[in-house]
């Protein structure tokens, strides 16, 4: 974040001020995780409807949907993007490496990128049911087609990790952080 200009802050439970927008990360299992981001529910979700910028990073992106397969039953994601989360229907999981996104729309945080710009995944899970109104770019692995890129008004979201997606990645990082300027 700091290669962008902005000036993180790690935190392990949200404030309520003096920060300008929040990034949900990405690494882990949806249940290994669950208990934090069920801490904070009420938190993500009034900040989302105040209008605060929120980016959530593959495992992030995935806590925005109504559930995960991959969770316990009653793990119940925050509802910022319709759907529900599903493993990938691809012969071999889970998907790492690099791929390239198709855009499918105008989008805040892709400003700037060439459509077929390559990101680097690491996921078994992905979303499905969602709104096509709030995606925004897709990929193919395994002969499967499926959305990796949301946004809905103040929240965003991206299946693979734009903080290992060098040049690509980093743009859309900066079009976070230029968001959050706003």
């Amino acid at each position: 974040m700091r290669k962008v200009g902005a000036i993180p802050n790690i935190v392990s439970n949200i404030p309520d001020k003096g920060f300008d927008g929040l990034i949900l990360p990405g690494v882990g299992s949806y249940s290994g995780a669950f208990r934090k981001i069920d801490e904070e529910r009420s938190s993500i979700k009034r900040l989302a409807r105040e209008g605060y910028p929120i980016l959530g990073i593959c495992l992030g992106l995935q806590f925005m949907f109504n559930w995960s397969e991959e969770g316990n039953p009653g793990e119940e994601g925050l509802g910022l993007f319709k759907g529900v989360v599903k493993k990938l229907l691809a012969k071999r999981l889970p998907h790492i490496g690099w791929n390239s996104i198709e855009r499918t729309g105008n989008s805040v945080i892709l400003e700037g990128l060439e459509n077929g710009c390559k990101m680097y995944f690491v996921h078994s899970y992905a979303p499905t049911n969602y709104d096509p109104d709030e995606a925004f770019a897709f990929t193919n692995y395994d002969d499967y087609r499926f959305p990796v890129v949301f946004e809905k008004k103040n929240v965003f979201g991206t299946q693979f990790h734009p903080e290992k997606s060098w040049r690509s990645g980093l743009k859309i990082l900066s079009n976070f952080v230029n968001y959050c300027r706003r």
